[in-house]
């Protein structure tokens, strides 16, 4: 007969761990993850935990495993961190950034967006309260209107070039 307080012991000890993120698979509505945990301890098909609102598909790193009553086969992955991208902030700020080098930083005193290759902003009106400042050039496929008026290919100026706008 097993001494009783030294199997519950075990299990309290068995509860949380620390691991690293093998393989993700993203396929379904919950990710599944595989995670090794001690020494050639794999463990497949363990549910990561994300935040409404807020998901991730990481390349790899470590992980914060807990256990339901101690029992690793019901276990669930809580965190995933991989110190190799995580961006050094000052206190009270967030980011949200990825292995390339793409970031949202909240800072003290702006909100800055850094994109590796290009910024896509789906939406049917954008609205900017503020100044804009742009440091190179605008393109634009669709009609540009400065204080009411249409500045277009239809606008042109009188031959000699200070005449009345057409």
């Amino acid at each position: 007969m097993g001494n009783p307080l030294r199997d519950v012991s075990q299990r309290v000890m068995m509860m949380f761990s620390r691991g690293v993120l093998r393989r993700v698979n993203d396929a379904n509505g919950r990710q599944q993850v595989q995670v090794e945990l001690l020494k050639d301890e794999l463990r497949d098909d363990v549910e990561h935990m994300q935040n409404y609102g807020f998901t991730s598909h990481p390349t790899g790193g470590d992980v914060a495993f807990a256990s339901v009553g101690g029992n690793r086969e019901q276990g669930i992955v809580l965190v995933v961190d991989d110190r190799r991208y995580r961006i050094p902030l000052e206190a009270g700020e967030v980011a949200i950034y990825d292995d390339l080098g793409n970031k949202v930083e909240l800072l003290r005193d702006q909100l800055k967006v850094t994109a590796v290759t290009k910024v896509l902003i789906e939406a049917p009106n954008i609205q900017i309260v503020g100044n804009l400042d742009v440091q190179g050039n605008i393109t634009s496929t669709g009609t540009l209107i400065n204080n009411g008026k249409h500045v277009d290919s239809t606008h042109t100026h009188a031959s000699g070039g200070a005449g009345v706008p057409n």
